[in-house]
């Protein structure tokens, strides 16, 4: 077992991650999207992964949110993983988040996630699913094809 997990952090010492917001403008503000965001990217540091959010400034493609231009930016950042997060806020204040992982050469899909928090984007068990499921896949899709 310790043997498994060894290779798992070895595996992902090198796996560079981006993180982009693909909210649309109109669905939540701006600084909750990217409050979120760069949680979420945190939160993959601290599995071992290097991760950076990639602000709107940065994009090699303006306003890509789906399509071809995404992997466009995956090269360009040097991403083996590409995460998505989308979300949009209600008039309560619920803040709903989908998440999704793809492999950044090919956009082979590798995990998806979705759950509700608040505006301050609390803790919640669905984001360490994720991440979990981010890891496996990234250990399975993405080491083994560097």
């Amino acid at each position: 077992m310790l043997v498994g997990v060894v290779a798992l952090v070895l595996s992902q010492a090198m796996i560079r991650v981006a993180v982009l917001d693909v909210s649309a403008p109109d669905a939540i503000y701006e600084d909750v999207s990217r409050g979120l965001a760069e949680r979420v990217s945190d939160e993959l540091l601290k599995k071992g992964f290097f991760s950076k959010r990639v602000d709107e400034s940065e994009l090699p493609v303006e306003n890509c949110r789906v399509g071809p231009c995404l992997g466009v930016i995956a090269k360009a950042r040097g991403a083996d993983v590409l995460l998505l997060l989308d979300a949009t806020e209600d008039d309560k204040g619920r803040v709903a988040v989908s998440l999704s992982a793809m492999r950044g050469r090919d956009g082979l899909p590798l995990a998806v996630g979705r759950w509700t928090t608040t505006s301050e984007g609390k803790p919640n068990k669905q984001l360490t699913k994720f991440l979990e499921a981010t890891q496996k896949a990234v250990a399975k899709h993405v080491g083994e094809a560097r």
